[in-house]
């Protein structure tokens, strides 16, 4: 089985990682995906102007963070994977895009929690995730 597990950093997105290392138990020899996506870069090279020279520096300094916590889950849990980081304007469409060119069978990712009524709505990416996705998606909250 190939799973894409889309991650942003926060603890949704590593509660989305550790099922992900569970489902690796029911589910041998699955190859995972850590999917990160960029959307800095492609907003300032769709809107142009100047960027600080430190740009590269700052770009990378933010995925590294974003997927550090996610790296240590798997590397502890021995559950192989790969990282691909994929620059997009649209978070939700970049995932879809990537898990239908790349055929893969799940995508596992977090929803963020919301208060109050608001709580049984799902956050805006999720929404378009499982409005767009070629495969089957799981959400952990």
């Amino acid at each position: 089985m190939k799973i894409l597990v889309a991650i942003d950093g926060s603890e949704n997105s590593l509660r989305a990682v550790r099922y992900a290392v569970k489902t690796a138990a029911h589910f041998p020899g699955s190859r995972f995906t850590l999917v990160y996506v960029d959307t800095m870069s492609v907003q300032l090279k769709v809107k142009g102007g100047g960027t600080p020279p430190n740009f590269e520096e700052l770009v990378n300094e933010g995925r590294k963070a974003s997927l550090e916590g996610a790296e240590k889950i798997f590397f502890d849990s021995q559950v192989p994977y790969t990282i691909k980081v994929l620059e997009g304007y649209d978070i939700a469409e970049t995932i879809c895009d990537f898990a239908r060119e790349y055929n893969y069978d799940q995508i596992i990712m977090g929803t963020r929690g919301l208060g109050n009524l608001k709580g049984i709505v799902l956050g805006s990416v999720s929404h378009k995730v499982i409005s767009i996705a070629p495969c089957p998606v799981t959400f952990v909250k």
